[in-house]
């Protein structure tokens, strides 16, 4: 009885060995990986403009008394004479306009170990005139070590 108990129990943790080895673990390249995923204009002029990311580190956003500006936009209005998209220009600064945002790092500590998630950034002004319906938005984010990843272009975006 002791000698088929003992066999089992070896088959049992053999088992459980093999299959810890051949679950993989998740893995992400260190340079940050973002995705559009949704845009929820509010009445007014603003709106929340969510990305899904993903980061092999887990670098992603800052601390909580750090201001650094790591998620940034460019803002893409459609012409209506060309019906092609424009970069809103600023002729102040002699370029078309970025704004950027700070994104906060998660509370849970998560440096050096793969993450996944979401990012949601409140827009506090959609575009530079009601008469404008069209938009786009070209972002891109930088982790904590400075690595810049993808550039990613919105769908085409009407807002009323």
């Amino acid at each position: 009885m002791k000698r088929a108990f003992l066999k089992y129990l070896i088959y049992c943790v053999a088992f459980c060995i093999i299959i810890i080895a051949c679950v993989k673990k998740t893995t992400y390249p260190v340079i940050p990986e973002i995705e559009y995923k949704d845009f929820y204009p509010f009445p007014g002029d603003s709106a929340d403009l969510q990305i899904k990311f993903t980061d092999g580190d887990g670098d992603i956003g800052v601390l909580a008394d750090d201001t650094t500006r790591t998620f940034w936009y460019t803002y893409y209005y459609k012409d209506t004479i060309t019906q092609k998209y424009r970069a809103y220009y600023v002729a102040a600064l002699n370029d078309t306009l970025r704004i950027g945002y700070v994104v906060k790092a998660p509370e849970d500590s998560y440096k050096g170990k793969p993450i996944s998630g979401e990012v949601s950034v409140r827009l506090q002004q959609l575009r530079h005139s009601k008469k404008i319906k069209n938009i786009k938005y070209v972002i891109y984010l930088f982790d904590a070590a400075g690595n810049k990843s993808n550039v990613i272009t919105t769908p085409e975006l009407y807002v009323d």
